[in-house]
């Protein structure tokens, strides 16, 4: 099948979403599909395959005119023209994460599968007028609506009226492949966090968490060096080192030298990327499941929406609230409880192989 994923952001980058729609495609040449992704010309220069570590690349053509993030006019703008660019190539199939090129693929009657990852409030006016007054989600050329969590599922049928039966929940995945390894008790344990740098996904609290426990070994990845030097003016303690983003090529070394995993969100408010919204009751973290299928221990934060995955006791640590204190002490009890969190590591570890790219794209064509 001749397929076209539309998709408005950098690529390649280490924005999660362009991690997984790059390992989506991927995933879908690998089912003998022939994959076009079409993106602005953003990004760094480099091949697919070096940045994201895939070997089989969809064919990726950049939009020259766009050199920086489509925003207001130019986000319609790069939708339209994404659009009838494909018109000579007799795609088969359309996927997009935007709602406006959902717009000109239901004018065009393309057959369409449409992503949605979060609400709709931070989409611009036109977008928001669209969705109110044109039935978008519900025409026949939409042949699967994809959501990333039940959340957003629940939310698309509350807000837009639409059949359930159209929508399919289909979470993220990781493309990262780890032996399984049980922890052992130590003195010092080696603790990450990967990610955005928004305070509110716990930059600021691990800091902050890393200076109440001269014990350990802090470590974060993520941002960009700029984002990396407002950080470390934060008063910062000897035992934590603050990284920009690397390649996600490059993540399964630098994960697999750590002990436990950390993701310790706001549990009210989480913003998107840009630092924008409150994504808390949709969101599905790429990270999360890396963080599976790397089969480290993974503490989280009590946020209800992660728990479509996650399980406390079984799979991870789930931690009320974001008390530094409370953080500390379960941390530096796990040395005397080695056999129990050998045990949830060894089912995140199994877990993770549900979460696969090969098996989200499978799910995602099987319409």
């Amino acid at each position: 099948m001749r397929i076209a994923y539309l998709f408005n952001s950098s690529t390649p980058s280490s924005n999660a979403s362009s991690i997984q729609v790059v390992n989506t495609c991927s995933a879908i040449t690998k089912l003998s599909h022939n994959v076009k992704l079409i993106v602005p010309n953003t990004g760094l220069k480099t091949s697919l395959s070096k940045f994201y570590g895939i070997k089989k690349s969809p064919k990726l053509i950049k939009l020259k005119y766009f050199t920086r993030f489509p925003l207001g006019l130019n986000y319609y703008l790069f939708s339209l023209f994404s659009v009838m660019l494909t018109f000579s190539d007799k795609i088969e199939l359309y996927i997009t994460r935007n709602i406006f090129t959902l717009f000109l693929l239901n004018t065009f009657r393309k057959k369409v599968i449409i992503e949605i990852h979060h609400d709709l409030q931070n989409e611009g006016r036109l977008v928001n007028f669209i969705c109110k007054y044109f039935n978008i989600f519900n025409r026949k050329n939409i042949v699967k609506i994809v959501a990333i969590t039940n959340s957003v599922k629940k939310y698309l049928i509350n807000d837009f009226n639409i059949n359930p039966k159209r929508i399919e929940v289909i979470p993220s995945a990781s493309s990262l492949k780890f032996k399984f390894s049980k922890i052992k008790k130590k003195k010092i344990y080696n603790i990450g966090y990967f990610g955005s740098l928004d305070s509110s996904k716990g930059s600021s609290f691990i800091i902050k968490l890393a200076n109440k426990d001269n014990h350990n070994k802090y470590f974060i990845y993520g941002g960009n060096k700029e984002q990396v030097l407002r950080l470390k003016k934060k008063e910062v303690s000897k035992n934590i080192q603050i990284n920009h983003s690397v390649k996600y090529g490059s993540l399964k070394e630098i994960i697999s030298k750590m002990d436990i995993l950390l993701m310790p969100s706001n549990s009210k408010k989480i913003r998107s990327l840009g630092g924008v919204g409150n994504i808390a009751k949709f969101t599905s973290p790429l990270k999360l499941f890396d963080y599976l299928a790397s089969g480290k221990l993974i503490m989280v934060s009590n946020v209800k929406v992660f728990k479509e995955i996650l399980k406390d006791g079984n799979n991870c640590i789930i931690m009320n609230n974001l008390n530094v204190n409370s953080w500390k002490n379960r941390i530096n009890r796990i040395k005397f409880e080695t056999s129990k969190i050998n045990s949830i590591k060894r089912n995140a570890f199994e877990l993770s192989k549900k979460y696969t790219y090969l098996k989200r794209a499978q799910k995602i064509l099987d319409f």
